[in-house]
């Protein structure tokens, strides 16, 4: 909802605090930070919703949304290591998929408002009683949980973190996945922007086209893991990116608002199964109790992407380039399948899995060999 939300409210936003498009995206970069445990995630979430919730002044609002984002990248980096411990990959498409979920609800929650004539920082009432309902359910469902044993209790965190960072297959799958997930943001954050501005059409209306974005992303996810099981994720990720790419051409170049609506929800459902499949992928090219660090990598690689693209984009876009969203989200997907079918490095490319049982001294160039 955290994701989903920032694109139905942007141009609420800009307007309420007369901002720029290169000012106003700043709050993707304020958006992106954090790492681990899930009651501090809670607590940042509940931080950032209740300074929101006054309608403070830019910089102080852009401050509450860094709390936010910290809340997020912990749910973001704990969900997918947990996940990862015990799935081979289509669970975490369905992960990902309860993630396309809440932002699928948050533009219709901010819809809702806005016919209704409410102001656009009450939203974040939403946001804040989840938070707090968060506090006691996590406790009760992973209260008890504890992490994969390390194979060398005399490693300590930073060396960890150090083995991950020379896997090269954790580097590639953290350059794809900034890749991947800086494509659907710089879509996601500006597609209202783009259908009210340049398509013309109803402020409130466009909003439903985000939601309809996500649709087709939950969709996909459920629908797509298996699909990619079943044929390997090599040729399939290749189809679905070429899928996108498109569905984004329809954007691009057909100046109708109906035909554009679904065009976008295609797109959403191609894009949604990489990142999850990339995750996946790359995580089990580790120790089991290196799967926590590499996944907080992953995700970090990540949040830098999500963060970068529509800030980017926010310049752009001040120079009148708004125009050409779809095409610079296609020039993203496609320098994501060039680095997906050409990475020397990538997991996808060799069948060797990590021995399970295999100590976290193990050096990259060792697995290469084996």
């Amino acid at each position: 909802m955290s994701d989903g939300s920032l694109g139905a409210q942007l141009d609420s936003i800009q307007s309420h605090y007369d901002l720029t498009f290169s000012v106003v995206s700043l709050i993707f970069l304020a958006n992106a930070a954090g790492i681990r445990t899930l009651i501090l995630a809670s607590i940042s979430n509940i931080i950032g919703s209740a300074i929101i919730v006054s309608a403070p002044p830019f910089p102080v609002f852009v401050i509450a949304l860094f709390f936010i984002g910290i809340g997020a990248c912990i749910y973001d980096a704990s969900f997918a290591a947990y996940t990862a411990h015990f799935d081979e990959g289509p669970a975490m498409s369905l992960l990902f998929a309860a993630f396309g979920f809440g932002a699928l609800i948050a533009p219709l929650v901010v819809v809702a408002m806005l016919e209704n004539d409410v102001p656009w920082n009450m939203y974040y009432y939403v946001p804040l009683g989840i938070s707090i309902l968060n506090v006691p359910l996590l406790w009760i469902i992973f209260g008890s949980y504890s992490s994969p044993k390390v194979e060398n209790t005399q490693t300590t965190a930073l060396k960890s973190f150090t083995l991950v960072i020379r896997n090269h297959n954790v580097v590639a799958g953290g350059i794809l996945t900034a890749l991947s997930m800086a494509s659907g943001e710089i879509f996601t954050s500006w597609l209202v922007s783009f259908m009210t501005d340049i398509r013309h059409g109803n402020d409130a209306a466009m909003r439903y086209v985000l939601s309809g974005y996500w649709v087709g992303l939950i969709l996909g996810r459920l629908l797509l893991a298996y699909a990619t099981s079943r044929f390997g994720p090599g040729i399939s990720l290749t189809i679905y990116g070429t899928f996108a790419i498109g569905f984004l051409a329809v954007l691009q170049f057909v100046d109708n608002v109906p035909a554009n609506a679904v065009a976008a929800s295609l797109t959403g459902f191609f894009q949604a199964p990489t990142t999850p499949m990339i995750i996946s992928l790359s995580s089990k090219w580790v120790p089991p109790s290196l799967i926590g660090p590499a996944i907080s990598v992953l995700t970090a690689f990540g949040l830098v992407g999500s963060a970068l693209g529509p800030l980017c984009i926010g310049f752009v876009n001040s120079a009148g380039g708004l125009r050409y969203l779809p095409g610079i989200t296609m020039g993203a997907i496609t320098i994501t399948l060039g680095v997906w079918l050409l990475a020397p490095y990538a997991p996808w490319r060799r069948r060797i899995m990590v021995d399970p049982n295999q100590t976290l001294e193990m050096r990259p160039s060792e697995l290469s060999q084996r």
